[in-house]
């Protein structure tokens, strides 16, 4: 699987520091899947993982592929309230450290005055929804996230947002060692390079999870299509 643009003839060569886009995976590039598992509405829900503002001006700055990200995100945002299926967003904690990146994160408030903390409005939480703060890369670690999932009698947990190789593989794997079911949704994540996406899907499908795309999951919500052409 290769999510690298391909240059074809009468194209300029990239050249050290030029910002080159990454392309979302399509189905026929995930992984294959080890799991056997069904992804089912009464058991799911949703988690939104670190989509603020000030994380998707970075990764666009990278040239990852912020639109469809967020158009994928919000899809299933939709599909998901409608499907009855609870949303949990994740949001890290303050300044207090690394960025999910792994690298120093930029202030809150930006030289414009926009505020950083803020969700894009295409993902933004909605009433009945669950904002939880994280303070290590995986949603699970010290927060009350597990807990709340239990009582929502949730044992499989669909994961989007930011970023694919760090808060993503592990909230995955987190999810994994506490006995649910974890799907990543491979056109749903992102994160500041073509090899870190594909590095988080191939690690989650050899090791802890079922990676799949927007289609499968909106499909796999929607009562109208058997499951056995969903997930």
């Amino acid at each position: 699987m290769s999510m690298q643009p391909q240059l074809t003839e009468g194209q300029p060569e990239m050249t050290p520091g030029s910002i080159f886009p990454y392309v979302m995976p399509t189905p026929a590039m995930l992984p294959d899947d080890r799991t056997g598992w069904t992804l089912d509405p009464g058991r799911a829900a949703l988690l939104v993982l670190n989509l603020q503002r000030r994380f998707l001006r970075e990764l666009d700055q990278e040239g990852a592929p912020v639109d469809e990200l967020l158009a994928n995100v919000g899809r299933l945002v939709d599909a998901a309230h409608s499907a009855g299926v609870p949303v949990v967003h994740s949001v890290p904690a303050g300044e207090r450290g690394p960025a999910p990146t792994g690298r120093p994160s930029g202030p809150p408030t930006d030289r414009n005055g926009t505020d950083g903390e803020a969700f894009d409005e295409r993902v933004m939480p909605r009433t009945g929804d669950t904002v939880l703060t994280s303070r290590k890369y995986s949603a699970f670690a010290r927060t009350r996230l597990d807990s709340r999932l239990r009582d929502l009698r949730r044992d499989q947990v669909v994961v989007v947002g930011l970023f694919a190789r760090v808060g993503v593989l592990m909230t995955a794997a987190d999810a994994w060692v506490e006995d649910l079911e974890p799907f990543v949704v491979a056109d749903a994540i992102a994160d500041v390079s073509a090899g870190s996406h594909e590095f988080a899907l191939e690690w989650v499908a050899d090791t802890c999870g079922a990676v799949t795309s927007t289609d499968g999951v909106a499909a796999a919500f929607d009562p109208a299509v058997p499951a056995a052409k969903a997930v």
